[in-house]
């Protein structure tokens, strides 16, 4: 038998075990986590909570934000370059500065998904970005 039709052979069943595996992993633990969850948690919640919270009047909460709902095309330059000044959010007003993402860490993808997962999260609201879009709207930081 050739390279080639084992390879045709066992193709199948390499398949069929992809997907018994991702059931199983299913089953064991529960869902499907966001992508952009786990990057918001490693990158995020340590300042504005896991539920989107915030910290008192040090930093707002991204939860129902009037703020980041409002400037939503600015979010990836707030990640990548922080933000300085004061900003009202829900009425309030908040002046501690917000730091940027290590950028050799968090990269156009996971900005992308942190985003969705934000928008999905936090302000309800439906607009999916892409990566392209985080790229794109870079270009406009500063």
């Amino acid at each position: 038998m050739t390279r080639a039709k084992i390879i045709q052979y066992l193709a199948p069943f390499t398949m069929v075990f992809i997907v018994l595996l991702f059931i199983y992993n299913i089953w064991s633990h529960g869902t499907i986590v966001h992508p952009g969850e786990a990057s918001y948690k490693a990158n995020c919640a340590q300042c504005h909570g896991e539920d989107g919270e915030g910290i008192k009047s040090l930093v707002p909460p991204l939860n129902h934000s009037d703020f980041a709902a409002k400037n939503i095309d600015s979010i990836p330059c707030w990640l990548k370059f922080g933000l300085s000044h004061p900003i009202v959010v829900n009425g309030k007003g908040y002046d501690q500065p917000m730091y940027p993402f290590d950028s050799l860490r968090v990269d156009e993808v996971q900005v992308a998904n942190i985003i969705n997962y934000m928008n999905k999260e936090f302000f309800n609201l439906d607009k999916p970005v892409s990566s392209q879009w985080v790229r794109e709207r870079l270009k406009t930081c500063r």
